[in-house]
């Protein structure tokens, strides 16, 4: 029984929302991220500078940057393939469907585009973290459907650091770390007409301002959204209350108990189809 399944018993026993006894029995006796991701991991082969990892199901591999700690490799495996974790983006409201425009906010070691890209029509991966990049530029040299944008967004242009956090690194005037360009997903995507389908971000607390930042191209688009909302305890409401605002026609999930707050984890917004 670890701290962490502890702490979410209690802050749902305090403040139960949208989450389950089912879930939390799921979640409180769930094996270990390492035991899960393995059922999903087939095998890896280490390199000098990189991994290279294969999935199940998956003939070609993701390459990984060297040095990052195999608990990481763990965590993003079980968030993007194992359905009843609730940082799963992909719940039957927010899927990606075939031929979908698809914009990847913070996309680490590539992960989540890695799985969907091929049933997609474009795939756009955001991250601005060199180390990322380089292994990025490996994984998707032979597709001809993904860019990579080394570049980071939030609400305005300007430029600041980001730490290196490995897939917790995030944006910081005061951390050590490389210099980045941010913008704004506005200005990539709607200034230039640029339609999408799917909005997935993990941005390690900067998501609120990295959607207000594309207004009108939710506006626009309408796309289906999976977003995280632990990093604050406000995000889940303010997101919520913003993409309501700009889309009324929205339907808002938030899922999961973050252990250290209890907010939700994670965000879903999509549109019905017969609306």
């Amino acid at each position: 029984m670890t701290k962490t399944r502890v702490k979410v018993l209690m802050h749902y026993l305090k403040r139960k929302g949208n989450t389950s006894l089912n879930e939390i029995v799921n979640f409180f006796f769930a094996p270990s991220y390492e035991t899960i991701a393995k059922k999903f991991i087939q095998r890896i082969d280490q390199h000098d500078k990189y991994d290279k990892v294969y999935f199940e199901g998956i003939s070609e591999p993701m390459f990984y940057p060297k040095g990052i700690k195999r608990h990481s490799l763990f965590l993003v495996t079980v968030e993007c393939f194992n359905k009843k974790n609730w940082h799963y983006y992909e719940i039957p409201q927010t899927s990606v469907s075939p031929g979908d425009a698809v914009i990847d906010c913070g996309a680490a070691e590539g992960l989540f585009s890695f799985k969907i890209y091929r049933k997609c029509k474009q795939v756009y991966l955001i991250e601005p973290l060199s180390k990322f990049v380089g292994t990025l530029n490996k994984t998707f040299e032979k597709a001809g459907n993904v860019e990579i944008l080394p570049i980071a967004i939030s609400d305005k242009e300007y430029s600041t650091k980001i730490s290196d956090n490995d897939t917790s690194s995030a944006l910081s005037d005061t951390e050590e770390g490389e210099i980045v360009s941010v913008t704004t997903l506005d200005k990539i995507f709607f200034e230039r007409n640029t339609p999408i389908h799917y909005l997935k971000m993990d941005l390690e607390g900067h998501d609120y301002k990295a959607l207000l930042g594309a207004e009108h191209l939710i506006k626009k688009y309408m796309p289906k959204i999976a977003v995280t909302t632990y990093h604050d305890i406000n995000h889940a409401s303010q997101i919520a209350n913003f993409l309501k605002s700009i889309v009324p026609e929205y339907n808002i999930l938030c899922k999961g108990i973050y252990q250290e707050t209890g907010s939700p984890v994670m965000l879903h917004a999509w549109i019905d189809k017969e609306a």
